[in-house]
């Protein structure tokens, strides 16, 4: 599979070269096992490291110096998760992965292992994951905005924010989810699609 725009990526991102190592790594791995099971839309991996690698890399910049716990909700093929933790090549961060789904579970743990990151998979079901201390919450393309915070509810302590990743239905998602939390809302414009939004929550309380 050529990637042609990896390297415009790289440029962009300005990654270090032992990111670069193992994001190509990662990307080989994703190539192998995408013809095994479907991790990512057949139609994207062509453009892999524009839809899935800058896309998810573009969060590490959000991160604060004190986000030292990322729980990562539906992590799929695992983005934007082990984007991020192959970017922290000082292992600033460790990455708890939820996925309930058994085979991508043991992709995720492949991709760790070979790639040396600084990240646990759980493979369970979100609502049965054991309470961690976390300070930073993220997802990816896992489910309407209302969802989610259901789902991230537990997890988040005074402090601890989320960064949820939208599409085209982030304004309508906002609008339903403000019916059942108050929460302090940045958005975020993408820079790997225009239609795209990325949703920094904090202060997350019920109604």
């Amino acid at each position: 599979m050529i990637t042609t725009d990896r390297d415009q990526v790289i440029k962009r991102l300005q990654l270090s070269p032992a990111a670069v190592e193992k994001l190509d790594r990662y990307v080989e791995l994703l190539e192998a096992e995408q013809t095994k099971m479907n991790l990512v839309g057949p139609s994207t991996l062509p453009a892999v490291w524009t839809r899935h690698i800058l896309d998810s890399a573009q969060l590490f910049s959000l991160f604060l110096p004190s986000d030292h716990v990322i729980l990562d909700l539906g992590s799929g093929a695992g983005f934007p998760a082990l984007v991020l933790a192959a970017m922290d090549t000082d292992r600033k961060y460790v990455f708890h992965l939820v996925e309930s789904d058994g085979k991508k579970s043991a992709f995720l743990n492949k991709v760790i292992k070979i790639c040396d990151l600084n990240a646990e998979v759980h493979n369970q079901r979100i609502e049965q994951m054991k309470l961690l201390n976390v300070d930073l919450v993220t997802a990816r393309a896992l489910a309407p905005l209302d969802k989610l915070i259901k789902y991230a509810f537990p997890f988040l302590q005074t402090k601890v924010r989320c960064l949820f990743m939208k599409g085209v239905k982030a304004e309508e998602e906002l609008t339903q989810a403000l019916k059942k939390y108050r929460f302090n809302v940045q958005k975020i414009q993408s820079i790997s699609s225009d239609e795209g939004t990325i949703l920094l929550l904090s202060g997350v309380k019920k109604k």
